[in-house]
């Protein structure tokens, strides 16, 4: 009987090692582990990125949340804005961008009950009309997407537009 039990247990863990090493799929060209929510997510999130290089205010405002709100990353509080402040900015900054490109590299999602976390590294360069004339800028860093889960089945943007 022992002499049986041994090749059994091997064929066993040779059986179920595999199991055990299983890695988690990615959504292509992402470091984001494919599931529905994340693919909605970014989903989402691609949109965004196709309305600001069309420069569509419209579209934009459409994938922010009503209870939007952004700090502008200082600790200053004259420079915090919320949905309307959101729509002013876009508003008039939008115009004045001649030329953009901007590129998104997803590197993780976090989704805590209802709300969504986007870890993103951004890659981008734009050409703005200004009183002094036009001024060619770059942009390439980290960032973070704050969403939200609606009632109506969509993600919306709470923060980082």
């Amino acid at each position: 009987m022992a002499r049986l039990a041994a090749p059994v247990l091997v064929l066993t863990l040779i059986a179920t090692a595999p199991a055990g090493c299983a890695h988690k799929e990615l959504i292509p060209g992402t470091t984001v582990v494919d599931s529905e929510a994340n693919r909605e997510i970014v989903k989402t999130v691609e949109m965004y990125r196709q309305a600001l290089e069309a420069r569509d205010v419209d579209r934009l405002m459409l994938l922010a949340s009503e209870r939007y709100f952004e700090d502008s990353g200082t600790p200053r509080a004259d420079d915090d804005y919320g949905y309307d402040g959101l729509k002013q900015v876009l508003a008039t900054k939008l115009p004045r961008v001649r030329s953009l490109r901007y590129y998104i590299q997803y590197r993780n999602i976090r989704v805590d009950g209802e709300r969504a976390e986007v870890e993103v590294f951004l890659n981008g360069a734009f050409e703005l009309l200004s009183e002094a004339g036009e001024r060619y800028r770059r942009v390439n860093d980290y960032h973070r997407f704050l969403l939200e889960h609606t009632a109506k089945d969509r993600w919306k943007f709470l923060s980082g537009m």
